[in-house]
C-alpha cells in the first residue's frame, strides 16, 4: 500500500503549499506601492517589492501541487480498486 501513503504525504505537501501561497498572497497585496508610488512602478520608474514578483510563482507551485496530490489520490482509489480485498484471499487449501 505504497501509494496510498505517497498520495496521503503529497496530500499534506499540497495543503501547506496552498497555505503558505494565500500568506504570501496576502503579504504581497499588503506590500503593493500605493499613490504616487504606484504611480512610478506602472511608470517603470521602479521595480515592485520582490515578494510581489515572487507571489505568482508560489500560487503556480500550489496549484501543481494540488494537481499532483489530486492525481495520486485517484491512482491510489483506481489501484486500491483493482486489488483483491484482503477477505477475498483463500490459501491453497480453499479456506
Amino acid at each position: 500500500m505504497q501509494h496510498k501513503r505517497l498520495s496521503e504525504s503529497t496530500g499534506v505537501f499540497a495543503g501547506l503549499a496552498a497555505a503558505l501561497a494565500v500568506i504570501v498572497g496576502y503579504l504581497a497585496a499588503r506590500a503593493t506601492p500605493k499613490g504616487l508610488a504606484k504611480l512610478t512602478m506602472m511608470a517603470h520608474l521602479t521595480h515592485p517589492p520582490l515578494l510581489v514578483r515572487i507571489a505568482p510563482v508560489l500560487t503556480g507551485i500550489a496549484a501543481a501541487l494540488a494537481t499532483v496530490a489530486g492525481l495520486l489520490r485517484f491512482y491510489s482509489w483506481w489501484a486500491e480498486r483493482d486489488a483483491p480485498a484482503a477477505e477475498d484471499v483463500t490459501d491453497e487449501d480453499g479456506n
